[in-house]
This record gives structure tokens, sequence and C-alpha cells, in this order.
């Protein structure tokens, strides 16, 4: 078998990181659709010394939205629903439910403007723990006060996806998310190791730590929610995933462009957040030295992940850590700067 490409240029960024920010670190670089550098680095767990490698899953964390985001997006464009369409038509549990000002809409959910509350607040009228499901999220958001009405404020949502997850569902008349992603995503690009909740290959699962310094403590916290989270995937599957990104093939190139547009409030304005940027179809969009730029952060116990995606310059990079603690954002940058 052919040896995966690499880039000493990176390992010479990376090598700082191993085993002092993180027991163990999977990076991805291509550009246009093409690998650049694929290797794993450090443990993928620190009792058996096993290594990580570009087979070893991690859990993407938030970074699963994007492919939640994205098959919602391929539905839209086969006509099962549009932005628009109120959540209530796909999700007969939000039929009663009296919402702030309008009703919550499909975009709402997507852009992260729905409003829906946190599920994951520690509200004690919710008793929520590893087995709850999306059906016992979704009943007790649909009894509860939105935080602020629709369309008007962007506010980071965990809620918002586990409603769309379920929604994605809903339109292909799938029991799971997970089915959906399979039938439209992950069979059709020869994703074969990605797995949603349950890994493909649990034996490939990195174990998940905290802390830095050298110093490290298991960190788990497994949870069966599908939408905001809860993607196990490779560096191998992702490849394929960002080629398909990059020289689109499965959908027209112009699916991939609205990915990647920023979505807008009620009044017209573009999303801003806080720090001044905007939210696509799953995708933090921004600008950086005159460059426009996608990308999204995953956080959740015992993993770190970064997906950056420079579409001026069509450069990717991909960072995955088995630590909860470890820095990916300022190391995907200094990897980008190292190809220059």
């Amino acid at each position: 078998m052919a040896q995966d490409p690499e880039l000493q240029s990176v390992d010479e960024v990376v090598a700082p990181y191993i085993g002092d920010e993180t027991p163990g670190l999977g990076v991805l670089v291509m550009k246009g659709g093409e690998v650049l550098h694929m290797k794993g680095y450090g443990v993928a767990d620190l009792a058996s010394g096993q290594k990580v490698d570009a087979d070893s899953l991690f859990d993407l964390a938030s970074l699963s939205k994007q492919m939640t985001a994205l098959v919602a997006m391929l539905q839209i464009k086969d006509g099962l629903y549009g932005e628009k369409t109120p959540i209530s038509k796909l999700l007969p549990v939000f039929a009663q439910t009296e919402f702030e000002g309008r009703a919550v809409t499909v975009g709402d959910l997507v852009h992260h403007l729905s409003g829906l509350t946190d599920y994951l607040s520690g509200d004690e009228s919710f008793d929520y723990g590893a087995q709850t499901t999306n059906a016992q999220v979704l009943e007790w958001l649909a009894k509860q006060r939105q935080d602020h009405a629709a369309g008007e404020k962007f506010d980071y949502s965990n809620s918002g996806y586990v409603a769309l997850g379920s929604l994605v569902a809903a339109a292909d008349k799938s029991d799971t998310l997970s089915g959906v992603l399979h039938a439209r995503l992950w069979d059709k690009l020869g994703i074969e190791s990605t797995g949603l909740v349950r890994p493909a290959h649990p034996d490939r699962v990195v174990s998940g730590y905290k802390g830095g310094g050298g110093k490290f403590e298991p960190s788990d916290d497994p949870t069966v929610t599908e939408g905001d989270g809860n993607v196990f995937t490779s560096l191998r599957d992702l490849a394929r995933y960002e080629h398909a990104l990059a020289r689109p093939a499965l959908w027209p190139e112009e699916v991939t462009d609205e990915l990647f547009a920023n979505g807008t409030f009620d009044n017209g304005q573009p999303i801003r957040d806080e720090e001044g940027n905007g939210y696509g179809f799953g995708w933090t969009i921004g600008q950086a030295d005159g460059e426009k730029y996608a990308t999204h952060t995953g956080s959740w116990m015992g993993t770190a992940t970064y997906y950056q995606r420079n579409l001026s310059s069509g450069v990717t990079v991909i960072v995955l850590a088995n630590n909860e603690d470890a820095g990916v954002v300022p190391l995907a940058e200094a990897i980008e700067s190292a190809l220059n």
C-alpha cells in the first residue's frame, strides 16, 4: 500500500503539540480536493500505547453539524421542503407550540436563528442523560419558551441541530438521521468507516482525555442524540468528504456554493455573531487577511476538532485531537501558514 502524502513543514509545526497539548492528533491538509498531507501523531490510547493513524476514529462533536446541514440542503434541492417551511410541518411535536413572533422554520434551525433553548443547559425540568433520544429532546423543547423570537438573533444552538437532524430523518421517512447520512452521502462517497452515534469500528476509536502540559486524564461522556454531534470518522474518510466539497460530483456546484453563503436575519441584514462572522449551512463564514474562510470547531468530553476551508486559496486544514483542551484552532492556522 502506498504511503499517505506527508509534508515535513507540517510535521515541524505539529511536533511541539504531541505529548504536551494532546496525547494524539490527526492532521489532514488538502488543496483543491487533493491530499497534501494525511498523518496521525502520538497515541490513540495512553494505556495501550496504540498509535494514531489515518484510520483512527475521532468524535467530530459539532463538526457533525455540517453533514446534517448538507443532507438538509440536498433535501431542499429535491423539493421536500424549503428554508421557510415551518418545522411543525415535518415535526408534529411542535404543532401546538406557541412560538414567539412567528413559527420557527427550517432555515432558522440551519442558521442558529430559532431561539430554541439549549437542551444542554442543565435545566432541572429536563432529565438529560447518556441515553436521551432526539424524540425526548424535542418533546421537552416543544414545551419550552424560546430564548428569543426566531429570525432576530444569532444564538448557536445544539437544540436547533437536534431538531434539524430529526426533521431530515422525517423528510426521508427514515427512522434515524444516520440512515439518511448513509444513503445520501457516505455510501455514495465510499465513506466506509464513518458512523453516527455507533462507531463503525469501535476498536479504532481513540480514547478521550482532558488536561495539558503533558498531564492528561480520561474524559468521556457518550450520548445518543443525532444532528448536533456524534459523528465518528477518520482522516481517510474526511479526505473523501473534502474532495466532494472541493470537486462536486454528486450534486451541482451551486449547491456547494450555497453551503458557504451567509444567512440573513428577518430584517434582511446578514448574520453576524459576536466576532463578526456569518453562518451558512453548518459552517461559520468569515474573512482573514482578505481571504474568505468557512470553518467550524467541535468540542465535547475527550475531543477537540477543527475544520478550516480557505475558500479563496482552496487549502483545507483539518485537525482532530483526543484531548478536549487541545488548541486545535491555532494549530490549524499555523499549519496553513507553514504551507506558504
